[in-house]
């Protein structure tokens, strides 16, 4: 297992985050853009600047294709600065929400139906476009959607604000687009699949050769200009609530463990059990949906919310929870959520309020334990919860404290010193240190050890991309058989001409001949792997994006 140690050297320097968005970037975009990109997150710089960093690697022309791609997609921002000169940033957060698009698609589609699922397919894969041409392009790919279809699913994502559109420019200062700042960033278009009326002149002088650019120029759609990209934002405040509610049903605490099982070994009291936990998670989903248009999506703010709004939320959703179900869920969750969940008034039926800044404290305690446990045992955790309750403490007193040898206490802590979990202060009897006149006092400083997590994290997660790289150069060949056989095949199931007996003889006949026992054999095992690799590169970033709004909420 790669252990902490290897990157406490880089907890500063964000080295594999670096690194994690540039093999990401040239994934999908190739080497050319994947180091225009390297060069502007190692430091932000004006176009000149990078065309000379850049000199004899590639063009000047490549370069601007390159940074205008990365514009386009949102992970290079441009401003003036105090020189009035256009300089270009990289936004690292922006590039690793690409990462978790598949999960965004399935948020959409689960919630809003397969249109929505499309549409941001289309807007994840071309960066932004106007309502019309995302319309346009999802009906050129599959002609059964209703244009109606689309429309409504697209106006329901952006009143849920999954979607926002794209700053229009205003002007232009010293060569630098001025963005227009006062606008509604959900406001639907009211005319779209619609074009502009030709404008006329009244000069007679110019009819012929106005007539001719009209005639040569196709007429534009009356949204052109009006941009549509994903809200990365409201996509990582639902997945951060879908953590918080993972932990609090079972992910990392004990929440609902001890109602549902009480008499676990009763075969008759399961579908209490289940009805138990269903109500549990229902309710907690609600507690988090009655504020889920916040002006911050990623607020860390607290979230209030009264019986009497619960009862509203279950009418309006049609779920079956009566009053009692809620108290009975609200009261599992103040007595086993690690005091995320608290009682804090009677008002309206009982007033409750869920402490999202602890809540995502106590994931990221919950992953760090975790990995202190794969990488040593039990006593690691109890050392470690002893030093964060008691704060500082010499060896002596860890000894007595956590009930082990004077050896065993002293090599746990300069282990879990030495991978970063527990931290170490000298205090000298005397100003000038002398180790017979030095002690030192240990504790746990959990921000400073989630900073070198979410470094191992990129390099896992860049890690991950790689192999998966790797999996698909070495079958490639058998990837490419793949693709020739299965246009064939879908010609056989669509064939009106052929049974179904017919239809699954000449498939088999057809696999057999492209595609061997030993090939398909390889085929499923490469799948396989594909899928393990992308399910632990989709945990490895809900964990990341923990780890991040642990770190921006500025707890100690």
């Amino acid at each position: 297992m790669m252990t902490f140690r290897i990157f406490r050297s880089n907890m500063g320097g964000g080295k594999y985050e670096t690194q994690m968005c540039v093999i990401m970037v040239e994934d999908i975009f190739g080497k050319i853009v994947a180091k225009v990109l390297e060069t502007v997150l190692k430091e932000s710089c004006q176009l000149p600047t990078l065309l000379l960093k850049l000199k004899g690697q590639m063009s000047s022309v490549l370069v601007k294709k390159a940074l205008s791609t990365l514009i386009n997609f949102g992970f290079v921002s441009f401003s003036l600065d105090t020189n009035n000169r256009t300089t270009y940033v990289a936004d690292a957060d922006q590039i690793q929400y690409v990462i978790s698009a598949p999960r965004a698609c399935l948020i959409a589609k689960t919630l809003h139906g397969p249109a929505a699922e499309s549409i941001c397919v289309e807007l994840i894969s071309q960066g932004r476009l106007t309502v019309s041409e995302t319309i346009r392009r999802i009906r050129s790919t599959d002609e059964s959607v209703e244009f109606s279809d689309i429309k409504h699913s697209f106006e329901e994502l952006a009143r849920a604000q999954f979607l926002i559109r794209v700053p229009a420019v205003e002007s232009n200062i010293h060569g630098c687009p001025q963005l227009t700042v006062n606008f509604n960033q959900f406001e639907m278009p009211k005319n779209i699949m619609e074009k502009k009326e030709p404008q006329t002149t009244g000069s007679s002088s110019n009819d012929a050769s106005s007539r001719k650019r009209k005639a040569d120029a196709s007429p534009e759609d009356m949204d052109t200009g009006q941009y549509w990209r994903i809200n990365w934002a409201r996509f990582n405040g639902y997945l951060r609530d879908e953590l918080i509610v993972d932990y609090l049903i079972g992910g990392g605490s004990t929440a609902t463990m001890t109602h549902l099982n009480v008499r676990k070994n009763s075969e008759e009291d399961v579908p209490q059990q289940d009805r138990t936990q269903y109500i549990t998670q229902n309710v907690a989903h609600l507690m988090f949906k009655s504020n889920e248009l916040r002006a911050n999506p990623l607020s860390m703010d607290s979230i209030t919310v009264s019986i009497t709004d619960l009862q509203k939320l279950v009418r309006e959703n049609e779920l079956d929870l009566s009053k009692p179900d809620i108290e009975l869920a609200c009261q599992i969750l103040v007595d086993e959520s690690d005091g995320i969940v608290r009682k804090v008034g009677d008002s309206n039926g009982g007033l409750y309020t869920v402490d999202i800044r602890h809540g995502i404290r106590q994931i990221c305690r919950h992953h760090c334990e975790s990995l202190i446990r794969e990488q040593f045992e039990g006593r690691a955790i109890r050392v470690m919860r002893l030093l964060e309750s008691r704060h500082y403490l010499d060896e002596e007193q860890v000894e007595k404290l956590s009930m082990m040898s004077g050896k065993e206490a002293r090599e746990m802590l300069y282990a879990l010193v030495e991978e970063g979990y527990v931290f170490n202060k000298p205090v000298g009897r005397s100003n000038d240190f002398q180790p017979a006149r030095t002690f030192y006092l240990y504790y746990v400083d959990l921000p400073r050890t989630i900073r070198g997590l979410v470094e191992y994290t990129c390099k896992l997660v860049r890690n991950l991309i790689l192999r998966q790289r790797h999996e698909r150069t070495e079958n490639k060949a058998l990837l490419d058989k793949d693709a020739n056989v299965q246009p064939i095949i879908e010609n056989i199931r669509a064939s009106d001409q052929l049974d179904e007996a017919s239809k699954l003889a000449q498939i088999a006949e057809v696999e057999e001949m492209y595609l061997p026992g030993p090939d398909r054999a390889q085929l499923n095992r490469f799948r396989k792997a594909q899928a393990t690799l992308l399910a632990a590169q989709d945990q490895s970033i809900r964990v990341l994006l923990a780890f991040k709004l642990f770190l921006a909420s500025g707890q100690s």
